[in-house]
């Protein structure tokens, strides 16, 4: 225990949320948490994911890249990354400054655009973001790395346990044992109705454990059919309430596999289960728990923050 509230994530007084990184990506977006009376109430925040060079992501291309069906709690995404790349981790120096001198903690995402090598950005990116001094360094390694000559995409780095291994080890050189630095993992499953694959998240964690101060799970379940994100011809990430299943069972098996490796769990929680998910999480084991669909949706996320506060107080 005494390790654990050591911890640079540990919450401490304040609650123990975070919002997951895909929301907030730019200074302005982070103005209004600073204006909450009180800062404990902040979720830690996240901010990202970044690459290396800005990116448009799916917007891009003509037709929609978001959809939520309200009646079954599910959402659907093929954003694709949209981000101000190296130049917007470089703005955010006085925000970041800000909102610890606020007590509010920060988590900054980094990850490779598909047709990058992850060696060759992902270590670089790191040492950027650790220009900025925020609480927390996160490596993206749940999305897809790279595109296969017949057009379609290759598995996320996290599904190559050596390869993750690699890039974690050089983000760690790249910044000493100063900074908290974290991985992102997918969900290991194909749809919702697979278990997740257990050896994929063990094989993962081994990997990665000696270069990490904590693992957060689980990104959407990725490549799903939404006729309605005509963007990616109907294909794209899933999450919302629906998924939640799957991000107990990915959190059970890394407490299992890692009991003292800190967990940020996320995936499937919004504002009208966090009373009920975040207590349940909390219990197995999370340090802190979030996500970033329900605060994407949201016209205020500040005030969807404190809508999950009042849910969890």
């Amino acid at each position: 225990e005494i390790i654990k509230e050591q911890h640079p994530l540990f919450p401490n007084n304040a609650v123990p949320l975070f919002i997951a990184p895909g929301v907030l990506k730019y200074p302005a977006q982070l103005n209004p948490f600073m204006d909450i009376d009180d800062p404990m109430l902040v979720p830690t925040l996240g901010i990202g994911g970044f690459t290396h060079a800005s990116w448009k992501g799916n917007s891009k291309v003509s037709g929609d890249d978001f959809v939520y069906y309200p009646k079954r709690r599910m959402a659907g995404n093929s954003r694709g990354l949209p981000n101000p790349g190296r130049e917007g981790i470089l703005a955010l120096r006085d925000p970041i400054r800000r909102l610890t001198e606020l007590g509010i903690k920060s988590i900054v995402q980094v990850t490779n655009l598909p047709h990058e090598t992850p060696i060759d950005v992902i270590p670089m990116l790191v040492s950027t973001a650790a220009e900025i001094h925020p609480t927390a360094i996160e490596v993206n390694l749940s999305c897809p790395n790279g595109v296969r000559d017949d057009g379609g995409l290759h598995a996320p780095l996290c599904n190559d346990p050596e390869s993750s291994g690699r890039v974690m080890e050089a983000a760690r050189l790249e910044v000493g044992g100063r900074f908290c630095l974290g991985a992102k993992d997918s969900p290991h499953v194909h749809s919702l109705d697979e278990d997740v694959r257990e050896e994929e998240v063990s094989s993962l964690l081994a990997a990665i454990i000696n270069s990490i101060d904590y693992v957060a799970g689980i990104n959407t379940i990725g490549n799903q059919a939404f006729s309605e994100l005509t963007s990616t011809n109907g294909r794209g990430g899933m999450s919302g309430p629906v998924v939640a299943p799957i991000a107990h069972q990915h959190l059970q098996i890394c407490k299992s596999f890692a009991p003292d490796l800190a967990y940020l769990s996320c995936g499937g929680v919004d504002y009208q289960n966090a009373d009920v998910e975040v207590p349940s999480r909390l219990a197995q084991g999370a340090m802190l728990v979030g996500g970033a669909q329900d605060f994407y949706r949201a016209k205020q996320p500040h005030v969807q923050a404190l809508r999950w506060c009042q849910a969890v107080l």
